[in-house]
């Protein structure tokens, strides 16, 4: 490639984050889960012991919640023992 030239970057990975030193810049697009409450799409109804998630096509977002008797309709499948 006629007068094209070389860039050099270095790229440090610090415990998944990543750094650089250079003529360039890294933009980190995927933001660290550390927990339920980190996803966008789930909101934290009732995060009592025996909660679980659920979708709820409403409002097109997961809940994390208890199940009620409004939820009996789910298909359960627990597996075969």
């Amino acid at each position: 490639m006629a007068g094209a030239s070389r860039l050099v970057a270095t790229i440090t990975n610090n415990n998944g984050r990543l750094s650089s030193a250079g003529p360039i810049t890294l933009k980190n697009q995927i933001q660290e889960i550390r927990s339920i409450e980190n996803i966008t799409d789930v909101i934290v109804v009732d995060s009592a012991n025996g909660s679980t998630l659920i979708y709820n096509s409403q409002n097109d977002k997961y809940e994390v919640r208890q199940l009620q008797v409004g939820d009996l309709n789910l298909d359960l499948d627990g597996g075969t023992f």
